[in-house]
């Protein structure tokens, strides 16, 4: 028999042990609980079956197993088995017997308590059932959602070892003064064991640019009546948060017993304040409009949903090149993107799979289910500042009912953040728009290909705007969605760039419309596609093919949402020659300093630009770079740049060095 083998360090006290790697894996139906038969196969955990040769279409039951051997001195120490996702059912056994299930949650995180199962000094067989079948009790539903349907342990898995008392979450809700960048945060700890009724906790928090130090202390706190342990922290003077200037903040909380750590959590936050006020966003008191594309995660073939940590990356610093600033997921994303969108700046609204169906209301136990999903996405995604909301649907017709009871659901569970849904019809709905109910009113606007009159032409979108303005009052609309999915509608890259330069303009033409999002970054892997077969089945929807190689329109939506437009380049000593034809202006021949003008967008993008640089090489070839002054939108700049090259080849950079736009 192949054995895939983890030992467990004997000296772990307080650890998290990574599971990812070797495990081995059957699809087949029967039951394998007390162990895979001996010709199973060896695969590599993040792993989706779904992408395996004659498994492509594959929906039903899989199975995986890993060995662990867990040492004598262990005992006495607690030990989680955590999965960051399994698609979309998951019964977990330890050494043959039951010891945790997960069902119809299929992008969330969940923990599995296997101390009492666990053999110690000796070998240990974890197994994993899972199951991708089409389901009433799932979101998504049944066949009703557009990206793929891979199943599999798809995201990380860890083992967490700890004492008696175990943290099961710190969340930290930081509080910005805009007027003076004090910063303040609420701290609520849980634990695991609800027996324990006073503990003792340390709590650093420190900056992750300067490694600085800003609090840290020892606090005896007592449980709440909600069995929560809470305390104020005063955190002085701190770096906003912003998605040109994404300052964090590393934190560590530990829980103690007897003087020791008996458990420790360890995570990121950052300081912002986002609002709504009139028809802006207000991002740490300044007035916004912001554009972004949305990315469908597990379209690359030979990965699907099981994406390599490199590629997350990949994809999020694609969304930063684009100049993105928000984006939205379709589904609840794992801690690898959302580090990196932290990490980059990009704000984010995180999403319940209630895609189209079911219509109108939920059944009580679908009900159920939703409310359980939202709260672990919001339990396990707290922290994460990149996250400015979360949604109940997307695109559910006549669900109104149900969107404001789970609205509600959100705001308890966290009354910091916006919660919508994301509607297609507000132009026919209008004042009984579903996301009209929430905090942002929505819309994913398809005028002129999925949407419209009869005549499905574009040119109607300015009508719809009429109507749709009375409703809104005071409020700003979200354009959550557009983009041209082929062969549906035909013309190609070129017609997707020629509807993108449309909508775009009359979106930024409508003071209320406060940001957007494209749809989407590539081409995506889904069970609807229209063309291919297999694992290959995509929409042709994006500005990048599904390996994330760039087309055209790529390029025209990144200047789209660049927050600035060159609009004069030319030598310092230029003179207009009014009778050239060959020329609009002269300079003498020693003239090698450069005036670039800079005119700051007022439309969507708006926003401040501070520490952005024009970067270039200088006629000996070395790099050059020019510090701009604070930049506002609307307003017009002239750079003196010296000792140009003779292409006048330069690229405006923002605060981290990545170009927002080349010349």
């Amino acid at each position: 028999m192949i054995s895939m083998m983890t030992f467990i360090g004997a000296d772990a006290q307080v650890s998290d042990i990574s599971l990812d790697g070797e495990w081995r894996f059957v699809a087949d139906s029967a039951d394998y609980s007390a162990g895979l038969p001996t010709d199973a196969k060896v695969v590599k955990v993040p792993h989706t079956y779904n992408i395996e040769e004659g498994l492509e279409d594959y929906a039903g039951k899989a199975w995986y197993e890993k060995r662990l051997f867990v040492p004598e001195t262990m005992k006495g120490q607690q030990l989680r088995v955590r999965f960051e996702a399994v698609y979309h059912d998951a019964i977990v056994y330890m050494n043959g017997r039951m010891v945790g299930s997960h069902i119809g949650k299929g992008y969330t995180p969940f923990t599995v308590d296997i101390t009492r199962y666990t053999l110690f000094g000796k070998d240990n067989i974890l197994t994993v059932e899972v199951c991708n079948r089409f389901s009433d009790y799932n979101f998504p539903y049944r066949r009703a959602f557009d990206w793929a349907n891979d199943g599999g342990i798809y995201r990380h898995v860890s083992l967490h070892v700890s004492g008696k008392k175990s943290i099961r979450y710190a969340h930290f809700t930081p509080i910005l003064s805009k007027r003076d960048s004090m910063g303040t945060a609420h701290v609520s700890i849980r634990l695991n064991e609800p027996k324990v009724k006073k503990a003792t906790f340390s709590l650093t928090l420190r900056c992750k640019e300067t490694k600085e130090v800003i609090v840290q202390d020892l606090y005896v706190l007592e449980a709440n009546k909600q069995g929560t342990f809470e305390t104020d922290i005063d955190c002085g003077k701190v770096m906003p948060w912003h998605f040109d200037h994404p300052a964090l903040y590393d934190f560590e909380v530990g829980v103690m017993d007897r003087e020791k750590f008996s458990d420790v959590c360890l995570g990121k936050i950052g300081f912002l304040s986002f609002r709504i006020e009139g028809n802006r966003f207000v991002l740490n008191g300044e007035p916004v409009r912001l554009p972004g594309i949305e990315t469908m995660p597990g379209s690359h073939p030979d990965y699907g949903m099981a994406e390599p940590t490199t590629y997350i990356h990949a994809t999020a610093e694609m969304l930063k090149d684009l100049n993105t600033t928000i984006t939205r997921f379709h589904w609840v994303q794992g801690e690898d993107m959302l580090n990196a969108l932290d990490s980059l700046g990009i704000l984010v609204q995180e999403e319940l799979s209630w895609w189209q169906q079911p219509q109108k209301s939920l059944t009580p136990e679908l009900l159920a289910l939703a409310k359980e999903t939202l709260s672990e996405m919001i339990e396990a995604h707290y922290n994460h500042p990149c996250i400015f909301a979360w949604a109940v649907s997307n695109v559910v017709s006549g669900n109104n009912a149900t969107v404001k009871i789970l609205g509600d659901f959100i705001h308890q569970q966290d009354p910091t953040r916006f919660a919508e849904t994301v509607s297609n019809r507000i132009y026919q709905n209008l004042s009984e728009d579903p996301s009209l109910l929430l905090d942002i009113p929505t819309w994913n606007e398809y005028i002129g290909t999925w949407h419209g009159s009869g005549k499905k032409i574009r040119e109607e979108l300015p009508y719809y705007f009429e109507m749709i303005a009375p409703i809104l009052g005071e409020r700003p609309l979200f354009i959550t969605e557009y983009g041209l999915c082929e062969p549906a509608f035909v013309g190609g890259d070129r017609r997707r760039i020629d509807d993108m330069l449309y909508h775009i303009k009359e979106w930024t033409r409508q003071d209320f419309v406060t940001g957007y999002i494209y749809f989407c970054l590539e081409d995506y892997r889904t069970h609807m596609g229209e063309e291919g077969m297999g694992k290959y089945r995509i929409r042709r929807h994006g500005v990048s093919d599904c390996r994330h190689q760039p087309k055209p329109s790529y390029d025209v939506l990144r200047d789209l949402m660049c927050p600035v437009e060159i609009d004069k380049v030319q030598p310092s000593t230029a003179v207009r020659d009014k009778n050239s034809l060959a020329a609009v202006w002269e300079a003498k021949e020693d003239d090698h300093t450069l005036i670039v003008g800079i005119r700051v967008k007022d439309d969507i993008p708006a926003y401040t630009l501070r520490g952005y640089t024009l970067r270039y090489e200088d006629a000996d070839g070395d790099m050059q770079t020019i510090a701009l002054p604070t930049m506002f939108p609307g307003s017009r700049y002239e750079i003196s740049v010296p000792a140009i090259n003779a292409r006048f080849k330069f690229d405006i950079c923002r605060p981290d060095g990545r170009p927002c736009l080349n010349y």
